[in-house]
C-alpha cells in the first residue's frame, strides 16, 4: 500500500473516531528512555501480541493516540489500538486488536480480538483531537512480529511534520 493511501485510511479513520473512543483501562504506565523509535521484543501477557508504548509524548494532552497496524503489502487494516492522553508529557501503552466495523475506538480494552498473527506490519500513528478530522501529530514505521512484539514511539518520533509525509 502506498504511504498516500496509508495516509486516507488514517484520515479515513481519524473521521470515525473523532467522535468517540473506547477507553484502554489495561493501558499501563511506564517511564521515557528513549528519543527514538525501536521495534523490541518484549514480554508483553499474551503468546504472541503487538504492543505500541509511548514514552514521555508531549504537546497532545487531551487527544486519542490512534495506531492503526497494516499486515505488508496488503491494504486493509489489521488492527488499531486507541490511547486517550492524559497528561503532557505522556507515558502509556496498548495493545493492537481487530478494530469494531464503525469506529476503531469502540470495544472495551482489549479492543476486540488481539492481534496474534506473526508477519511483517506497518503502522501509522495520528493523534486526533475528540470531534476533529485532522491529525495533528503523526509517526509511522514497520514492525515484525514474531512474539510478543513492542514499538515504542518517544517524543522525538511524533510529530506534526510527519503527518503530510
Amino acid at each position: 500500500m502506498s504511504s498516500r493511501n496509508r495516509w486516507l485510511v488514517v484520515l479515513l479513520l481519524g473521521v470515525v473516531v473523532a467522535g468517540a473512543c473506547g477507553d484502554d483501562d489495561a493501558a499501563t504506565t511506564t517511564v521515557a528512555t528513549t528519543g527514538t523509535t525501536t521495534a523490541a521484543t518484549t514480554a508483553p501477557p499474551a503468546p504472541t501480541e503487538l504492543r505500541f508504548t509511548f514514552e514521555g509524548v508531549t504537546g497532545v494532552q487531551d487527544k486519542i493516540l490512534v495506531a492503526t497496524v497494516f499486515l505488508t503489502g496488503d491494504q486493509s487494516v489489521a488492527g488499531t489500538v486507541c490511547v486517550p492522553v492524559t497528561a503532557d508529557p505522556f507515558s502509556g501503552s496498548g495493545v493492537v486488536a481487530t478494530a469494531a466495523p464503525d469506529n476503531p475506538c469502540s470495544y472495551d480494552a482489549p479492543y476486540g480480538v488481539l492481534l496474534t498473527a506473526e508477519g511483517a506490519y506497518s503502522y501509522v500513528i495520528a493523534a486526533f483531537t475528540p470531534g476533529t478530522q485532522t491529525a495533528s501529530a503523526c509517526a509511522s514505521g514497520e514492525v515484525t512480529v514474531a512474539g510478543p512484539s513492542e514499538v515504542v514511539i518517544a517524543a522525538a518520533d511524533l510529530r506534526a511534520a510527519n503527518c503530510t509525509s
